[in-house]
């Protein structure tokens, strides 16, 4: 075959599969076109069914009746509430006679939160939405009902409360701090007021059990062993960042939403979590020194009071829920918190 025949022959395959492909691109076109139609078909006729943030719901909480806005109710990511009207377990919902989604709770506690929600929907970091304010002795069901919501780290209740009205904090409030989680390398003693390093070395976390969103809060902390004045991070974090951390990230001081001072050696000063430094601060602390976090939730500001007199501040974002932050370094390491 010469070479004319063999290209005369190449030109008519690269013609045949041109036409071929052009039949199957048209055919996927046509395809393509019915689904297309046939999903703006069925979007519409599924609109009146759709969930919109405007949508009334209808309550019936222990018997008295509540109405209120999907979006007023959904406010709080990841709260039962938000999850139960997001639109996709609705149909499923316990109603009474007349279709109201039924609660078995105490209608005067959800009346409390579901008031504290609609505040929350028009309030501003300048003006925040104000707590709600519970008799003394009905504080640790309502605060069973809160937890039992999904609301905790938006409703602070203290561990224990001595004015009788929901998160209005006592200036005192160290009397009743104590350390909770923590990771495995740190040992809690003395009624959970004392944390200590184990002994390798490494970044360990402890926190404390509290979260404070209003008024001004007093924490002494005793630096019991402090080996060679190296480095201990003091200060706080956002009372939800624990939902964005990594399992296995124990640098508490980098987390979003983590502000404090690294005391000792280094003059670190780390804000959202982020590192800066403080020449002032280097080499002002030693064992057996006690200093002092003022945490003034109102102002959004972070004190830091050492027992030379010094004070070191930190400008804090408004409207956040606050919790004690504590990292150790080194062995052996031990941290009081005073009464």
């Amino acid at each position: 075959m010469s070479s004319e025949d063999l290209l005369a022959k190449f030109d008519e395959l690269v013609k045949r599969f041109k036409e071929e492909f052009n039949e199957i691109i048209q055919g996927e076109r046509v395809k393509m076109k019915a689904e297309v139609e046939q999903y703006n078909a069925e979007k519409q006729r599924m609109k009146p069914f759709e969930d919109s943030d405007d949508d009334i719901i209808h309550l019936n909480v222990g018997g008295q009746k509540f109405t209120s806005t999907r979006s007023t109710l959904c406010q709080v990511e990841g709260s039962l509430l938000a999850i139960m009207f997001s639109g996709r377990w609705e149909r499923g919902l316990k109603r009474d006679q007349d279709g109201a989604v039924f609660f078995d709770v105490n209608p005067q506690y959800f009346c409390y939160i579901l008031d504290y929600l609609r505040m929350k929907k028009i309030a501003s970091p300048e003006n925040p939405a104000e707590l709600p304010k519970v008799p003394r002795d009905q504080v640790k069901n309502f605060n069973t009902l809160v937890e039992y919501l999904g609301l905790s780290d938006e409703i602070v209740v203290p561990a224990e409360e001595t004015v009788g009205t929901v998160g209005i904090v006592p200036t005192e409030i160290g009397r009743s701090e104590k350390f909770n989680l923590h990771v495995p390398g740190i040992t809690l003693q003395e009624a959970e007021k004392v944390a200590v390093h184990g002994p390798n070395g490494g970044h360990q976390y402890v926190l404390g059990q509290n979260r404070y969103q209003q008024g001004t809060v007093h924490l002494k902390l005793k630096l019991e062993s402090f080996q060679n004045n190296n480095w201990m991070f003091v200060g706080v974090m956002k009372g939800d960042a624990l939902q964005q951390i990594e399992q296995n990230n124990y640098r508490s001081h980098q987390w979003p939403g983590s502000h404090g001072w690294a005391l000792g050696r280094t003059g670190q000063v780390w804000k959202e979590g982020a590192k800066t430094y403080d020449n002032t601060l280097k080499n002002l602390t030693t064992a057996g020194d006690t200093v002092e976090l003022v945490l003034d939730c109102d102002a959004a500001k972070l004190s830091l009071h050492l027992p030379t007199g010094q004070q070191f501040h930190i400008d804090l974002p408004r409207s956040q829920t606050w919790r004690l932050n504590v990292n150790m370094l080194y062995a052996i390491d031990k941290i009081h918190i005073i009464e």
